[in-house]
């Protein structure tokens, strides 16, 4: 079957820019919403991110399968436009801040009164009742998340790969479009998705029950999985390799190649470094090609390290259409991950500025 399109008719105003909020919007194109995105004559401020002579891969990441509308929101004539957008629409998918929502009277309660039909996603840091302003590196710091994915020495690590915005981005997709979805719903919705509370379900996950339940999180543990060892990144002579080694069931292999202690699951907790050593020790005599040779036969998970290069060439070899496609222009357009009986969403490049839907 082709990729399915559920979304097919529904029209899908996004007031966003940077990653959150335009994810959310291109997840509903990618099932077959019409997407127009609003941008400021200055366009998306990821605009002016870095790229390639194609332009900003970080906007041309998030904005596939959209029409692009230039409206400056200063301007009255501009904003009772964007109502008329609205008025006309299934869906606005924002995540401009809440102070900002207000003075464009887009605020909940603002929405309600004018749209009351229209179902209104709205992202933000800590949620539509304040004002302060986020960020995902901020939202890292502030839900506990940098604290727990801290190294060894204690001190706090950021991920580079903006896990709060893209969880956000999901949540705020899924949900509109189970919104959306209620054939019997007859009025709109406000949908409040709080970057806090995201990165709390998804980022600290297990280690949020543990606080709530009065327990404490071990502090950092850098590259060292948190519940069970020996399991990290380990040295080779010619890399590093991951080795989920510290399970019952594969420490009892593993400990027979590397010359491990036999120990239960706690003592190996306690004593993590110990047992990392023993791993390391072994791991650092051999070449990667060789240390995951073994690690296969004895069916414990393992990996390489590898750099972006060869990580998208090795991804792009497991199947077809894979990491990015290339258009005739030579632009790469980015895939959807998801294959429906090996077909592949179809994505259309980024739009211009102002620029129509664009063809490939």
């Amino acid at each position: 079957m082709a990729a399915p399109r559920p979304l097919e008719g529904k029209r899908v105003i996004e007031l966003s820019q940077f990653i959150a909020g335009p994810t959310a919007a291109q997840l509903l194109a990618d099932f077959g919403a019409e997407v127009i995105k609003i941008e400021a004559p200055t366009g998306d401020g990821s605009r002016g991110l870095p790229g390639t002579a194609f332009g900003s891969v970080y906007t041309r990441s998030f904005n596939t399968s959209k029409e692009s509308l230039i409206i400056d929101t200063r301007q009255e004539a501009d904003r009772a436009k964007l109502f008329g957008l609205l008025n006309d629409a299934d869906a606005l998918v924002c995540n401009l801040a809440p102070g900002a929502l207000r003075r464009l009277e887009l605020d909940a309660a603002s929405i309600r009164r004018r749209f009351p039909r229209l179902i209104a996603t709205l992202v933000s840091g800590y949620g539509q009742q304040d004002d302060r302003t986020c960020m995902d590196t901020i939202a890292q710091c502030e839900s506990g998340f940098a604290w727990l994915n801290g190294a060894e020495d204690g001190s706090p690590r950021i991920s580079t790969s903006w896990p709060a915005d893209f969880f956000s981005g999901l949540y705020a997709a899924l949900s509109t479009a189970m919104a959306l979805a209620e054939t019997n719903r007859t009025e709109g919705c406000i949908i409040d998705i709080s970057m806090m509370e995201i990165a709390a379900a998804m980022l600290l996950g297990p280690a949020a029950l543990l606080v709530s339940e009065g327990g404490t999180p071990a502090p950092g543990t850098g590259n060292r999985d948190r519940a069970s060892a020996p399991s990290g990144i380990y040295p080779c002579q010619d890399g590093y390799v991951y080795i989920y080694g510290g399970l019952d069931p594969y420490w009892a292999k593993l400990k027979a190649v590397v010359g491990g202690s036999d120990a239960p699951a706690g003592e190996r907790l306690a004593w993590a470094e110990e047992f990392d050593r023993q791993v390391s020790a072994w791991t650092s005599q051999h070449i990667r090609e060789d240390v995951l040779s073994v690690m296969n036969e004895l069916a414990i998970p393992a990996g390489s390290v590898r750099d972006p290069m060869n990580a998208v060439e090795m991804i792009r070899n497991l199947r077809e259409g894979a990491v990015s496609r290339r258009a005739e222009t030579g632009e790469h357009v980015p895939s959807f991950p998801a294959l429906f009986d090996g077909e592949r969403v179809h994505r259309s490049p980024a739009p211009t500025l102002g620029g129509s839907r664009r063809a490939d």
